[in-house]
């Protein structure tokens, strides 16, 4: 669905369809994109592994930590020059081999390292390399570029099918907003459950932090 079929949506079913609006263009479409980032952050909807400002790092000697594009959620795979890295962990690496982060040489495995104060999340590669590559990440990531009532052809960048599920997080934004005309608590519980049953709970720092944790165990690696 397009923003302008969306909109059209949105002011039908909340009977808002006659100026002067209870809630402004603006409004709903400020309501949509936060309803595609909460998707996206619930149930990882937007894989890419072909955007380059996303999904390719030039790879430098010596430097082993690398930003990612601060729309990442999750990285699920990368490769160096077409060799598949494995995922570790600090405290993996720290129990096979304590002098890890002074090694050099091609690179092996990779660590996700979480964003810290001004710190953007990043990659880290094992061991620091010597020669210039490329990295090739997929990731699962929110949108590139907010919606806009100006560019009222454009579709959320999820796939298709979830467009319509998105509506709840919209009302559920739209009967949170504070007016006496439009302030309705019980609806706005109503509509987050029902984006809830469609695309799961939003999951809060702890269990962010314990899905991190969940990693693969590391291969025993020859240094």
């Amino acid at each position: 669905m397009t923003v302008e079929e969306l909109l059209a949506a949105f002011r039908s079913d909340l009977d808002d369809t006659l100026e002067a609006y209870l809630w402004s263009d603006q409004d709903l479409i400020r309501y949509l994109n936060d309803a595609v980032q909460e998707a996206n952050e619930r149930a990882f909807l937007t894989e890419d592994r072909t955007t380059d400002a996303v999904c390719s790092i030039s790879v430098v000697p010596g430097l082993s930590t690398y930003s990612l594009h601060p729309s990442v959620l999750m990285v699920k795979r990368v490769t160096l020059d077409g060799r598949l890295l494995d995922e570790s962990s600090v405290e993996a690496l720290d129990a096979e081999s304590p002098s890890w982060e002074s090694r050099t040489g091609r690179p092996r495995l990779f660590i996700t390292e979480q964003a810290s104060g001004r710190q953007p999340e990043a990659i880290r590669l094992v061991p620091v390399p010597q020669t210039v590559g490329t990295l090739r990440l997929t990731v699962y990531r929110g949108a590139l570029k907010p919606l806009s009532e100006d560019r009222g052809l454009e579709k959320p960048e999820i796939p298709a099918r979830f467009h319509e599920g998105l509506r709840h997080w919209v009302y559920r934004c739209a009967y949170l907003k504070h007016d006496t005309e439009t302030m309705n608590r019980e609806k706005a519980l109503e509509h987050e459950a029902e984006f809830i049953r469609a695309f799961g709970e939003r999951p809060d720092a702890n269990v962010q932090r314990k899905r991190r944790d969940q990693r693969p165990p590391i291969v025993a690696i020859n240094w």
